[in-house]
């Protein structure tokens, strides 16, 4: 028997006796833990010439440096003093939820590449009212309006009233503008399921499932 594990945003969300999560939303672009690491354009950049405007980061360049402009400033890796990391060739690592054990902190092949990964993001709402663990497992997601879907991982937790979201790749992968700073859906065409307790294999790689 199928029963409701909350109402985001208007959605429902359900989950199945089989532990299969459901719910049906628009999408925006998650562009967190795309860090070049995979040949792929690295979200956030010290010019702001990455897929993702330094701004949605909570991020500015003042005085030739980046530095953060907002209090939520999050997702990015960080150095000692609190600002942005900064690599040698202007790349400033995200982060994703999920991290790969046995990696540094600040390592930007830590986390989940959004530019050549499918993954999805999840509220917390979600991760903390499903039966099984969230992060780390199989997803999948499919556009109602093309019948395009792709395998996924659930690689990232969002905002908690927050619904309807997945990365780059997923995005380009199912035929919707895939820009974090242009692209995603508007219209509640998007379906995304996922399998808690069940490790996801993406793109030949084995996901581990991470606890709350």
């Amino acid at each position: 028997m199928s029963k409701t594990l909350c109402i985001l945003e208007g959605v429902e969300v359900i989950q199945d006796a089989d532990l299969r999560v459901s719910f049906v939303a628009d999408a925006d672009i998650d562009a967190d833990g795309a860090n070049g690491q995979n040949g792929g354009k690295p979200a956030y950049k010290s010019d702001n010439g990455g897929s993702e405007a330094l701004a949605n980061g909570g991020m500015k360049i003042e005085g030739g440096h980046v530095v953060f402009a907002e209090p939520w400033g999050k997702d990015i890796v960080l150095q000692k003093d609190g600002r942005p990391l900064v690599l040698a060739d202007g790349v400033i690592p995200s982060r994703t939820s999920y991290k790969f054990t046995g990696r540094s902190e600040t390592d930007p092949a830590a986390y989940v590449d959004a530019e050549t990964v499918p993954y999805i993001v999840v509220s917390p709402a979600i991760r903390n009212a499903a039966k099984g663990v969230v992060l780390g497992c199989k997803a999948r997601v499919t556009n109602t309006a093309n019948g395009k879907s792709v395998d996924a991982v659930v690689a990232d937790i969002g905002p908690r009233k927050k619904i309807g979201e997945l990365s780059i790749a997923a995005a380009r992968a199912i035929g919707i503008p895939s820009s974090p700073r242009t692209g995603g859906e508007d219209q509640k065409t998007i379906k995304y399921e996922l399998w808690p307790d069940t490790a996801a294999s993406v793109n030949g790689v084995d996901y581990d499932l991470m606890p709350a």
